[in-house]
């Protein structure tokens, strides 16, 4: 952002060209006024306004002058005001008057004639008089004046304010209505013909944007550059025109002249377009806008300078479309038209000086007083310092110039003057710095304040500190005293912090009452408690009203993200006792907007810190759940005669739902179980938990019948686990004494018999007698049938569950039992820990490093 300083050097340069332009301008309309005060019973001006002809008079037609005629000089004179006057005054009646014409042949070649013309006498009463050099005084003085004065007394307290730039833009155009009468070539012209013509392009600008920014324009943005643009490449292309004729330069304002020349008409329209929008958009909004403060301003502004502008617009149209451009207002209309015309224009700089200081619409008075206040603490900070350096360099000089002082005593007397005074010199220094930074300098840069405060809130992510942040900077910047924070709790809002009270206030706001829902529409809420007219007065509030008085609101502001409301912001009147302005809702809606994304993010923040505190937990109780899940796995493989076998497990999470087990039975036989478990995760771990202990239950009363030990088991799972929840299942039984193996298949994938037939061919015998999955239909519903058969010496068992047969790669191919196979058969002398590293390494490199989908298990026996 640009520092004050720098931007009072534009401002002071244009208030250098428009000072110098007004005086001139104001010295040669005094100066007419005094010749005009002296023209009574004196001579008629045979000259209308732009030096043409006025042909009716008789002395003008006796002479032998025409209509369309222009006068170039009088009485030897180049024309001017100076001249014409002049020459007027000294002229009596029946007196000639020598004037120099230009007129155009019939071939269309101008020639300039001598006339001579017969000064005619005009009586002139001492009213006629004094009105006209009252209204010269009004019109062409008092009214430019002030607008001037306005527009750069709103800019000069707000340099860094836009929209200052902009209404001083629209006073200065408006104000140079009033010089007229300037010569081409002067400053003065050259300052009234720049103003005038960026006049319709600034009021288009700020009627958008004053005192907020108008609906239409935030919904079709590109509307007001169909205006904008053309209106402004004109005036800047008439700045370099008059440029040009300031400093006598042709090849550059004819070049300019010759170009847009074919375009002032169209420009015309759009000028005429851009004020007639000032008016409408102004009328609209002030009918639109919800804030009651900036419904009142709009309101004045618009019918103040309507009233204003309105008939002196209607002749500026009038002498457009009839093209008499050099014709005064009273050579157009009646004189009591014209005459009121003029005086009304002086309400358009009265109303904007009423809108913008009396009804603080910019809060420029504020600001003036806190900037007076500032200058005179320091300047009494600075007053103070040169007192006490001035008794201290005195009473030094007294010391030293004692004769009777020892010169040592002198010597530390003078040193200890210098010391004091440098002392007080950083003491005051001191003393500014507190000043500044306890009363004034927070009030006076409450715009940069709040403006850092809105980026300052973004990076906050913990809730206590954002909001003791918000709330003090809030307070200091604009001198409230009393903030509370609320935030929403269950279905209220409850204070989470509160400045400026003994203890927080015992409030608390239903979200469904009528507050909160004024709230949820996003714009700040004012509480006006002494104005009858007030909502806090008219709605039906239930208790709420004491609540904002126990608050001592003001001011209610929303603070949320999208249309969640989050809470919202208490504020109680300034200290100076000044309404909240327009500027002051601005900066505090993008801190609330800011505050409610921090206020977001703090929650979003405290979520994911519980989160992760959560999921930790969880890592945590997966992990031990994991290991409660692998003692289950067989820990220790009995020896069995005849046997070389092997089993492993490998989850896709931390647990899962896979199961297979060994274990000795009576009779030296030997139990071999794989399951799949539906699911992953706990709830297919427990349930397969459940299923082993059932089985190991099972398997000890039931020797040889298999079928029925397999209903049992598919009973008991049925009525322990959810309808969602079942296993494939596949156990069987070895007998090594007659190397028998009976088994039952309940829906698990059929596990692999490969037995050398003869060299180095294999016969593949899939085992799938059985019945249904366990777990799934009641037991009334299921039967099953035991398979056996009887191993020889080279067979090779592998059961596996479907994690393994069906891994997949990153396009969703499976390996497929097929793959599986013939891998088993490129290696099948392998012993059976090596074959079940061996084919899980297949599967993986099938798979090409995609993601695990489901749990790995598989059992690999040999009989050797």
């Amino acid at each position: 952002m640009k520092k004050p300083t720098l931007l009072y050097i534009p401002l002071i340069l244009l208030f250098a060209l428009c000072l110098t332009a007004f005086i001139t301008h104001a010295g040669r309309v005094i100066l007419t006024a005094n010749r005009i005060s002296g023209l009574r019973d004196s001579v008629r001006s045979p000259i209308k306004s732009g030096g043409v002809i006025d042909d009716q008079l008789p002395e003008i037609a006796d002479a032998g002058a025409v209509k369309g005629d222009s006068v170039i000089r009088i009485n030897g004179r180049e024309l001017s005001n100076d001249s014409y006057l002049d020459e007027l005054l000294k002229t009596h009646p029946g007196d000639p008057i020598n004037l120099t014409i230009e007129r155009k042949d019939a071939n269309g070649e101008t020639e300039q004639k001598e006339l001579v013309i017969k000064a005619a006498e005009k009586k002139v009463t001492l009213a006629g008089t004094l009105a006209n050099v009252g209204l010269l005084l009004v019109f062409n003085v008092l009214f430019p004046g002030l607008s001037f004065l306005l527009g750069f007394y709103v800019v000069a307290v707000r340099p860094r304010d836009a929209l200052a730039w902009v209404l001083l833009g629209v006073l200065l155009g408006v104000g140079s209505i009033g010089l007229e009468g300037g010569n081409e070539g002067t400053l003065q012209y050259f300052f009234q013909e720049s103003a005038l013509n960026f006049f319709g392009l600034l009021a288009l600008i700020f009627a958008l944007y004053f005192p907020e920014r108008w609906d239409f324009d935030r919904r079709f943005p590109f509307v007001k550059w169909l205006l904008i643009v053309p209106l402004g490449l004109s005036g800047f292309l008439n700045l370099i025109e008059q440029f040009g004729r300031l400093f006598n330069i042709p090849a550059i304002w004819e070049t300019v002249n010759n170009l847009t020349e074919p375009f002032d008409s169209f420009i015309s329209v759009l000028s005429i377009i851009g004020v007639t929008s000032f008016f409408f958009i102004l009328g609209v909004k002030s009918g639109m806008v919800e804030h009651k403060d900036s419904r009142r301003r709009l309101r004045i502004l618009h019918y103040g300078t309507a009233i204003a502008m309105t008939p002196a617009f209607c002749i500026v149209l009038y002498r457009i479309l009839s093209g008499n451009t050099k014709a005064s207002f009273f050579e157009l209309v009646p004189a009591w038209f014209a005459f009121t015309s003029l005086v009304v224009l002086l309400l358009f700089p009265l109303t904007m000086a009423y809108v913008i200081v009396v009804e603080r619409a910019m809060d420029v008075s504020v600001v003036v007083r806190q900037g007076l206040q500032y200058a005179l603490a320091r300047n009494g900070v600075i007053v103070v310092q040169i007192l006490l350096s001035i008794i201290i360099i005195f009473a030094a000089v007294s010391l030293v110039s004692n004769a009777e002082t020892n010169v040592w005593l002198k010597i530390i007397f003078i040193s200890v003057g210098i010391l004091a005074n440098i002392l007080v010199g950083k003491l005051a220094n001191l003393i500014k710095l507190w000043t500044d930074r306890r009363f004034f300098r927070e009030a006076y840069n409450s715009e940069q304040i709040l403006s850092d405060l809105s980026e300052e809130v973004r990076t906050m992510v913990e809730t206590r500190p954002l909001l003791e942040t918000v709330s003090n900077k809030i307070s200091q910047s604009l001198h409230v005293p009393q903030v509370t924070f609320l935030l929403k709790n269950g279905l209220s809002f409850y204070p989470a912090y509160a400045l400026g009270f003994a203890d927080s206030p015992p409030v608390s706001f239903d979200e469904k009452k009528i507050t909160v829902d004024k709230l949820r529409k996003n714009e700040a809420v004012t509480v006006y408690a002494d104005d009858t007219k007030s909502w806090v007065n008219t709605e039906n509030l239930d208790g709420e009203r004491e609540n904002l008085e126990k608050l001592n609101s003001q001011l209610l502001l929303p603070v949320g993200v999208k249309e969640k409301l989050l809470g919202f912001l208490s504020l109680s009147p300034k200290k100076s006792e000044e309404p909240y302005t327009a500027n002051d809702l601005r900066l505090l809606k993008s801190v609330a907007a800011q505050t409610g994304l921090a206020l977001e993010n703090s929650r979003l923040t405290e979520a994911i810190v519980s989160e992760t505190a959560l999921r930790e937990r969880l890592n945590r109780e997966v992990e031990i759940a994991r290991e409660v899940q692998e003692r289950l796995f067989p820990q220790d493989l009995p020896t069995v005669k005849g046997l070389d076998y092997w089993g492993a497990c490998r989850p896709a999470l931390g647990v899962g739902g896979d199961y297979y087990d060994f274990f000795e039975l009576e009779n030296d036989k030997f139990g071999i179980a794989i399951g799949d478990v539906s699911g992953k995760g706990i709830g297919a771990s427990l349930m397969m938990a459940s299923l082993q202990a059932t089985l190991r239950g099972q398997a000890i009363h039931f020797d040889e019948d298999l079928a029925t030990l397999m209903c049992n088991v598919n009973r008991l799972v049925y009525e322990t686990s959810t309808s969602n929840r079942y296993a494939t299942f596949f156990y069987s039984q070895f007998d090594p004494a007659t190397r028998k193996l009976t088994y039952v298949n309940a829906g698990h994938n059929a596990p692999f018999l490969f037995r050398r037939t003869n060299g180095k061919d294999y016969e593949l015998i899939r085992l799938e007698t059985g019945g249904a999955v366990v777990g799934m239909l009641p037991p009334m519903l299921i039967s099953y049938e035991q398979g056996e058969i009887e191993m020889q010496p080279g067979d090779l068992l592998i059961g596996f569950t479907d994690g393994i047969s069906e891994a997949m790669n990153s396009e969703d191919e499976e390996w497929g039992e097929e793959r599986m196979i013939e891998a088993v058969k490129a290696k099948i002398d392998l012993p059976a820990r090596e074959m079940l590293d061996y084919l899980v390494v297949c599967a993986d490199n099938f798979a090409g490093g995609a993601k695990q989908h489901d749990d790995m298990t598989a059992i690999i026996v040999r009989l050797i």
